[in-house]
């Protein structure tokens, strides 16, 4: 039996969250999801899924988040040998040259969240079509 995909969703705004879950689900309704509102408990999350063997199959994180950013959150990602191969997704307001800089520099794509629901849909499209 074929595990259902695991998206971790990490963003201090829970609305944001919701609203990529709901779109998400409306494409494919079988990823599950975990959540983390800021880049401590994302880290945790994932000390203790690289423990259980169940890493997810995508990490989607903004940039701007309290104690810890998109940032610091992907550096300590790829300086662990057992997480460094996990996909990222930046997906921020953030339209920062620097910000767009270090994801590129790190091999993360950077997503705009976008303002209307039919990009939404496209983004969500694309992420359910290469992760899950």
């Amino acid at each position: 039996m074929t595990q259902q995909p695991l998206f971790l969703l990490v963003d201090d705004d829970p609305d944001d969250i919701m609203l990529l879950k709901d779109v998400i689900h409306s494409i494919n309704h079988n990823i599950r999801f975990a959540e983390a509102h800021d880049g401590r408990a994302a880290l945790n999350y994932l000390r203790v899924a690289k423990e259980n063997h169940e890493l997810p199959s995508l990490v989607v994180l903004d940039i701007n988040m309290p104690l810890l950013n998109g940032r610091e959150i992907i550096a300590m990602i790829q300086e662990q040998q057992e997480l460094e191969k996990l996909p990222l997704v930046v997906f921020s307001t953030s339209s920062y040259p620097g910000d767009i800089a270090y994801c590129s520099t790190h091999g993360v794509e950077l997503i705009t969240k976008p303002f209307g629901m039919k990009l939404l849909v496209e983004i969500a499209e694309k992420l359910v079509s290469r992760y899950s």
